[in-house]
């Protein structure tokens, strides 16, 4: 990809947003949890989060310079797990099949970084599925590092 633009989402990109869902969804997730499950969850997950959207958040969409709709990611403020003070939160970082592999996720997580650095937080933070190694390695790259690790046990 030559060139990536970014600009805060528009009421009409909704449907653009909802249509990357399935790449959510469809990650590596818990064995115990099929995909109707996920399915249903990354739903009402988005609902929620875009929802609660507010002046502290913040949706980017990545676009080509040919005009295509390439990526997003939604930032809002979070608060860190341990001292409880205010840090950046990815909620939502999703990009089209075509914009796989191309630069465009470091660039929106690029974007969410400068986000949380504007508003002076010392952390930025976000939740991904143990199983799903391809987004582990790539926060990785990134430089994040596991904090907390949720265990469950299917009965």
């Amino acid at each position: 990809m030559n060139t990536i633009e970014l600009r805060t989402a528009r009421p009409e990109d909704g449907d653009f947003l909802r249509a990357l869902s399935p790449r959510l969804s469809g990650v590596p997730g818990p064995a115990w949890h099929d995909l109707a499950a996920m399915e249903v969850f990354q739903t009402r997950y988005m609902a929620a989060t875009f929802a609660a959207a507010d002046d502290s958040s913040q949706t980017l969409i990545a676009w080509s310079g040919d005009g295509r709709r390439l990526g997003y990611v939604h930032m809002r403020p979070g608060k860190d797990g341990v001292t409880d003070e205010p840090c950046g939160y990815v909620s939502l970082l999703a990009v089209t099949t075509d914009a796989e592999g191309s630069g465009v996720a470091t660039r929106l997580m690029a974007a969410a970084e400068e986000w949380a650095r504007t508003r002076g937080y010392r952390f930025l933070s976000l939740d991904v599925f143990a199983n799903n190694r391809r987004a582990i390695d790539f926060y990785k790259r990134g430089g994040f590092e596991a904090e907390t690790l949720r265990m469950v046990k299917p009965l």
